[in-house]
């Protein structure tokens, strides 16, 4: 046995667990195989999802039909911005970045012969789906440690140092444990509700299940006689995917309502002094290279500043794209209001909003409900001790106090062991984070962590 393989076995590579298999996952991964081909370091890297790679991407699992087009630009791929300050000097880095660019979306075009095409269209946006098939494009190249399965359990061991998730296989099986030292949650997780709505109702929809039932308004289209009326809850892209959807099938055959608190369906702006924030939150990676210095970074702005930024950029506004949409359809309108409850009936859903003071009453043949998705949809899955632990850090999973607790490596800080929730890490340590728009620097920050 060589030394290094003693020092191996005295030592093994720490092991980083990944819930889900979506592009955040895969970007780990890929970064992880470029690593370990150059010669670096590199963490033992598993994936468990209960349906494989990109599922909820591919039109075939609810969340899409597949056919929107994504919000983000395809050229913020798996290695993107391909430039980082974690592996050493700039020729390690350098080095890293090219072997990345062998699984860019250039490079999954040129492979498909599509690439030309691509271009001299405008670089157009993929659908979900052709992002979904990106994606399992770079699984296949770079081969992840992939367990189909469902996490049943998750839990710490005795000595609290290392995490063990408790999986049931997707395909029948033994139940089995995958133990790491680190864990990472990804995915869209559980649909956000409001009061009064049913868990199941044929005039209520999320925005899961409503791509379930996209079929269903097609044939409406030439069934109704006089013109539906549709609500639809939510001001971020997932409300918006869902009013183009419901245009694009129902036409003139539909008045569709987009109810905001603000009254007002605002789009993204894409400007520069707003991307830089995605790509470079703190600054360094422009400083590095030689670029200007950043008279503000993310980490110089106030909280209320951030989500301000996060409100008007991310989180409650619709892609250009959606918008050129909507903009088309003359059946589109808002209505101004905050939801405070719905009631379902066999014939229609009634909304009661509230705007200043006044409360108003809407009634709707059918209601969606896309406000987003809860991030800490796993919380249910922790046993007593590991539960009764996070919620003594976290001010019993007050999400504010865990967004203001991420740490570089998006972390939570003062739990062990790393629990790292990019889902939450925009406010502390970025806007990109919890989307598509750093991928290559979330895989960075998380698998720097690991040190071997």
């Amino acid at each position: 046995m060589t030394a290094r393989s003693v020092e191996q076995a005295i030592n093994p590579s720490p092991t980083l667990l990944v819930v889900g298999a979506g592009p955040k996952a895969i970007a780990i991964a890929a970064k992880r195989h470029m690593l370990a081909k150059l010669g670096y370091p590199a963490p033992r890297v598993c994936i468990v999802d209960r349906q494989g790679v990109a599922a909820n991407w591919s039109g075939k699992a609810g969340y899409t039909d597949g056919d929107q087009f994504l919000g983000t630009r395809p050229e913020k791929d798996v290695g993107f911005p391909y430039i980082s300050t974690c592996w050493g000097d700039k020729a390690r880095s350098h080095a890293v970045a090219k072997e990345m660019l062998h699984i860019s979306w250039h490079s999954y075009l040129i492979e498909q012969m599509r690439y030309s095409n691509w271009i001299d269209r405008g670089r157009t946006r993929p659908t979900h789906a052709e992002w979904a098939q990106y994606i399992q494009w770079v699984a296949d190249r770079v081969q992840p440690e992939l367990c189909i399965a469902d996490v049943t359990r998750i839990a710490r061991s005795a000595d609290q140092r290392r995490w063990e998730l408790t999986c049931q296989p997707t395909a029948e099986g033994t139940p089995l444990t995958l133990v790491g030292d680190g864990l990472v949650m990804t995915g869209p997780g559980t649909p956000l509700s409001v009061p009064g709505q049913p868990k199941e109702h044929p005039r209520v929809m999320n925005g899961a299940t409503f791509w379930r039932h996209i079929d269903e308004f097609a044939q409406l289209r030439s069934q109704v006689r006089k013109p539906l009326n549709i609500g639809v809850i939510g001001t971020g892209e997932t409300a918006a995917a869902v009013v183009v959807a419901l245009a694009n099938e129902l036409r003139g055959s539909a008045y569709i309502e987009v109810i905001s608190p603000y009254g007002v369906m605002y789009s993204r702006d894409e400007g520069f002094e707003e991307n830089r924030f995605f790509s470079d939150p703190d600054g360094k990676l422009a400083n590095l290279y030689g670029d200007h210095k950043h008279a503000a970074n993310w980490l110089l702005l106030s909280e209320s500043d951030r989500r301000e930024f996060v409100r008007r950029t991310d989180r409650g506004v619709f892609s250009l794209k959606a918008m050129g949409e909507i903009s088309k359809a003359e059946n589109v309108r808002s209505v101004l209001g905050k939801v405070r409850r719905i009631h379902a009936s066999e014939t229609m859903v009634r909304v009661e909003n509230e705007y200043d003071g006044t409360i108003n009453h809407d009634e709707y043949d059918y209601v969606v409900v896309a406000r987003g998705f809860d991030a800490l949809w796993f919380r249910h899955l922790f046993d007593a001790d590991t539960h009764e632990r996070m919620a003594g850090v976290t001010q019993s999973f007050d999400v504010r106090a865990i967004e203001r607790a991420i740490a570089q490596d998006l972390s939570l800080s003062g739990f062990t062991p790393k629990l790292h929730l990019p889902m939450l890490a925009g406010i502390a340590q970025g806007p990109g984070f919890p989307n598509l728009s750093c991928l290559g620097l979330l895989a960075d920050r998380i698998l720097a962590a690991y040190p071997l």
